[in-house]
C-alpha cells in the first residue's frame, strides 16, 4: 500500500494499491479484490501499520474475507504510550476458480498507514 487511509468505515475493503508483483493477474487493485485463476491452497498474508490520533481509533482488526466469510481477523491495540504500531496475519485457504479473497476493514475511524509498510500478498501453494 504506496497511500495512507485516514479514516476507515466498519465493512470498507482496503485497497492495496501499489502491486509489485501479480503473476497470473488475480489481485484488482483498484477494487482490492483477489480472483483465484485456478483452484487451489493459497497462503494469504496481511500485516497493516495503525497509527493514533486525536480522530483515529486507538485500536481496531482487519479480517481476511473469503467469499465475505471471515477467514482470520488481524487485531491492533495500542497502549497510552503508542502513537503507531504493527500486525501480521497469515491463512492458508483452500479456494475454487473464482473465489474471490479481500482484506476487510472491521473498525472504524483506523488510520492505517501506507508507504509500503502495511501490506498484503498471497501465492499458490498447490494445485488442486
Amino acid at each position: 500500500m504506496s497511500s495512507s487511509i485516514y479514516g476507515t468505515t466498519q465493512g470498507q475493503t482496503v485497497v492495496f494499491n501499489q502491486v509489485d508483483r501479480n503473476l497470473g493477474g488475480g489481485y484488482n487493485n483498484t477494487t482490492g479484490v483477489f480472483t483465484a485463476p485456478v483452484a487451489g491452497a493459497y497462503t494469504f498474508t496481511l500485516t497493516f501499520c495503525m497509527s493514533y490520533g486525536s480522530s483515529y481509533a486507538r485500536s481496531g482488526a482487519l479480517s481476511i474475507m473469503n467469499n465475505n466469510v471471515q477467514s482470520i481477523r488481524v487485531w491492533q491495540e495500542m497502549d497510552n504510550n503508542g502513537y503507531q504500531d504493527t500486525a501480521p496475519g497469515t491463512t492458508v485457504l483452500s479456494l475454487n476458480k473464482g473465489d474471490q479473497v479481500r482484506v476487510q476493514a472491521d473498525t472504524a475511524r483506523m488510520f492505517i498507514d501506507g508507504s509500503k509498510i502495511s501490506t498484503f500478498s498471497g501465492f499458490l501453494l498447490s494445485l488442486s
